[in-house]
């Protein structure tokens, strides 16, 4: 005796299908390499970013090309922080370099972050902070640049 194969029912191919989409869209909301908002039961605010973070940078922009640095920032709690960089070009480097930053937080854990530069040039980014403010996900915002960055707790303040 030969048993018909079992047929899948139309309804749950749809649920399937609708799970798929639904995940496909999710991770297509996000960058590359970010992650989504911490929950924090209190919230974030420029407190939570207190001691020493330490990360890398990647991207391009319209007047240095692909790029690089690798960076050490020390915020202080208090919406600011100061960083020591060294940057790679593709046509240049090691170029080093110190920044005073600024930075906001708000309670759902995104913000701003602007950094004035020893070389005299500004830029600046949103961030999110993440992992119970023990990381923090960064995407440049000037025109002419693709960069993002990612630092992480390396010392508490």
């Amino acid at each position: 005796m030969t048993r018909a194969p079992a047929r899948t029912s139309r309804p749950r191919r749809v649920l399937t299908l609708t799970a798929t989409v639904a995940a496909v869209t999710l991770a297509g909301a996000l960058p590359a390499g970010a992650a989504p908002p911490a929950s924090h039961p209190q919230g974030c605010s420029v407190r939570t970013l207190q001691g020493d973070f330490g990360g890398n940078f990647s991207g391009t922009s319209a007047s240095a090309g692909p790029l690089a640095y690798q960076t050490l920032v020390t915020f202080h709690g208090n919406a600011n922080a100061t960083a020591t960089s060294t940057l790679m070009t593709e046509t240049s480097g090691p170029t080093r370099f110190t920044s005073t930053i600024t930075y906001t937080v708000k309670r759902d854990c995104t913000g701003t972050l602007t950094a004035r530069r020893s070389t005299g040039q500004t830029v600046h980014y949103d961030i999110t902070v993440v992992a119970d403010g023990t990381q923090v996900a960064l995407l440049e915002t000037d025109s002419g640049s693709v960069v993002t960055g990612r630092l992480e707790r390396v010392r508490r303040g």
